[in-house]
């Protein structure tokens, strides 16, 4: 069974939808992904926002992005840099997903990043927002006005 035949069987689940939530409706403990856009949103953010070193079992796993963003906060001059770690970490674990473009964001100590990627999958564009705040991440959700 395909992608496509998953995503169009209502009855079909892709994954564990995130952040983690209880759902006493779900086959399992937690709500799932129904959708391949929803999955593949959630699996790019889990890689990016994951440190190299931090998952258990796998330390190659996640980007360097929490490295770049210790330099000057200039969306300017990072953006080439940020643009290198998301693509170094999609062509080792995600390697059907391409990025299309990035836009920063200072804010204070806070840097936003909105990233758009392609996937082989499907037509839609994936945007993932991700907020970096003094050197912490922080899961701003999927889709923003940028």
């Amino acid at each position: 069974m395909s992608v496509r035949d998953i995503d169009l069987d209502p009855d079909k689940v892709f994954g564990i939808g995130f952040p983690l939530n209880y759902d006493s409706q779900a086959a399992g403990f937690f709500t799932q992904n129904r959708k391949y856009y929803d999955q593949i949103k959630d699996n790019i953010r889990n890689l990016l926002m994951t440190q190299k070193g931090e998952r258990p079992g796998n330390a190659e796993f996640g980007s360097d992005l929490r490295y770049v963003i210790f330099e000057q906060n200039e969306p300017a001059a990072l953006k080439d840099s940020i643009e290198e770690k998301i693509i170094q970490a999609l062509e080792q674990f995600l390697p059907f997903v391409t990025l299309v473009d990035t836009k920063l964001r200072a804010d204070g100590n806070t840097l936003n990043i909105v990233a758009r990627f392609d996937t082989e999958f499907t037509d839609e564009v994936v945007q993932v927002l991700l907020g970096f705040e003094g050197g912490a991440a922080e899961d701003s959700g999927g889709n923003a006005g940028y």
